[in-house]
């Protein structure tokens, strides 16, 4: 090999070397500032969560008390404090001297007030009520001046109306009006155990009770029916009703099945 070869075979070699050390600067990372980087955690929520895989519980509620309004849907509140008559009339129902009663609902509640209407009317004329008293009538109307005015009232109205010293959300009569808690018509009692129909039966007879002026009744035998002048909403042992109302019925042990009417046959 001649000089001159050997020196261009050198020069190539030199040149090679230094074309791979510069590509390998290059494709190295460039120094610069520190950055910190901050792991957000990942949250996980029930909506995430696929309803199959949500264990679903078949547990009820123990309540404190007889007394506590029931677990349930929503309930109207707030009312405008003024009634509207609901439209619907009846005939005259049992024989006797004859009560007119209107049925009303409280403005803002926005609930079906015709609907309630029929439930009022059809248990006022069932023979199990008080006209199975032999000395009763009733007739509705919705105009004039009615002997009872039938209402469902919102909760925050009904507190007002029917006080709320002893905590619990209760219907209740003043002279002719009787006012029904939306929040019990909706709910129940805890005694009545979800059945709203007999619930409802129980609280317009206990009330309309009141307006033809009878008092309350305590449960008069062990695992006898509640006489319908029991505070059922309360419950329908007399020691828990003596406890929470100081005094509604005596402290004799006696505990009664609930029931809806004045005379259930």
């Amino acid at each position: 090999m001649s000089t001159r070869s050997a020196w261009r075979i050198g020069l190539a070699a030199v040149l090679g070397a230094l074309l791979a050390l510069s590509s390998t600067r290059m494709s190295a990372p460039v120094a610069g500032p520190t950055v910190a980087l901050v792991s957000t955690p990942v949250v996980t929520t029930t909506s995430l969560v696929p309803t199959s895989l949500v264990p679903m519980t078949t547990s009820r509620r123990v309540y404190a008390s007889s007394a506590d309004l029931p677990d349930g849907p929503p309930v109207p509140d707030s009312g405008a404090g003024v009634w509207r008559v609901v439209p619907g009339t009846t005939e005259t129902v049992g024989a006797g001297s004859l009560r007119t009663y209107t049925v009303e609902v409280e403005e803002g509640l926005g609930v079906d007030g015709e609907a309630f209407g029929v439930v009022v009317q059809e248990i006022l004329g069932d023979p199990r009520g008080w006209i199975g008293r032999g000395d009763v009538a009733f007739r509705r109307v919705d105009s004039g001046a009615p002997a009872i005015r039938i209402r469902l009232t919102g909760p925050t109205t009904a507190r007002v109306l029917c006080g709320f010293e002893i905590p619990v959300d209760v219907s209740c009569r003043n002279g002719g009006v009787v006012t029904l808690s939306a929040a019990r018509w909706v709910r129940g009692a805890v005694v009545y155990d979800g059945d709203l129909v007999n619930y409802r039966r129980y609280v317009v007879n206990h009330e309309v009770g009141h307006a033809l002026g009878l008092g309350h009744s305590p449960c008069p035998a062990q695992g006898a029916l509640a006489p319908v002048m029991l505070q059922q909403t309360f419950s329908t042992s007399n020691d828990e009703i003596a406890r929470l109302t100081g005094g509604g019925a005596p402290r004799d042990g006696k505990t009664c099945v609930p029931n809806p009417w004045p005379f259930p046959g």
